[in-house]
């Protein structure tokens, strides 16, 4: 969590300081959002202390840092400290949304109920590069792209890009050749087999870990960027993670 806030205070430019109270240390506010995320704490139920924030501090910054786009910011950072596997692979699962909101759909995979689809592309080790939140009817297709060109902009190399069929788009597979890279995208249609399922598993469990964050596994939150910067905080506190293993 110290890594995490270093990083967030050096990306964050403060508005200036005015007379009242002092703003919340950037680690009070981290390590609550660690455990709203870990244990899916109410809102209400965040209450300050020496060690964490209060709810409302933590909306006001989640808030802050979405307009900011801060957390983006955060995320390619700790994604340059660490040069990883070169191969990216693609993959979503979806949640739930008990209350609707933003980022809401009908989930075909849960009979239609309301629910919200993440993205998730990491490299070949299982570390999160790049991550999207959307309605839960969106097709994998439409955010290939925005996932493949926010991983190329932060990962130092990449060798091939792997994903199911859930992403077999002809344009998907040119646009990775136009950057050197090798496409290799189930097709609709073709027997299973492939081998692709050995190469994705890293993904497979990313999205898990990413599932044992209660706000995330159900999802409770109505406002859209909310539940985008919940998942991209997740992701970075994957990320710190494996940072503090490295080093």
């Amino acid at each position: 969590m110290h890594l995490v806030a270093t990083v967030i205070d050096a990306c964050d430019r403060q508005p200036s300081r005015s007379p009242g109270h002092p703003p919340t240390a950037t680690i009070r506010v981290v390590a609550t959002l660690r455990r709203f995320l870990r244990e899916g704490t109410p809102w209400r139920s965040l209450i300050a202390s020496e060690e964490a924030a209060s709810g409302s501090t933590l909306r006001r910054c989640l808030a802050r840092w979405s307009t900011t786009g801060l957390l983006a910011k955060v995320h390619a950072l700790l994604v340059g400290m660490l040069r990883g596997h070169p191969d990216l692979i693609l993959d979503t699962c979806s949640v739930r949304a008990k209350r609707g909101g933003d980022l809401t759909g009908p989930n075909p995979t849960d009979r239609a109920k309301r629910g919200t689809k993440y993205h998730l592309a990491v490299d070949g080790d299982g570390v999160p590069v790049a991550c999207s939140a959307t309605a839960a009817n969106v097709n994998d297709t439409l955010v290939f792209e925005r996932l493949f060109l926010t991983a190329f902009a932060v990962m130092a190399r990449i060798r091939s890009v792997f994903a199911d069929k859930g992403y077999d788009a002809e344009h998907h597979r040119d646009l990775c050749r136009q950057f050197g890279i090798a496409p290799h995208i189930h097709k609709r249609g073709q027997s299973r087999g492939s081998g692709l399922g050995k190469r994705r598993w890293p993904v497979e469990r990313s999205n898990a870990w990413l599932l044992e964050n209660r706000r995330l596994a159900l999802r409770y939150d109505r406002l859209g960027f909310v539940i985008q910067s919940l998942l991209r905080a997740a992701c970075i506190f994957l990320f710190a993670r494996r940072l503090a293993r490295e080093f």
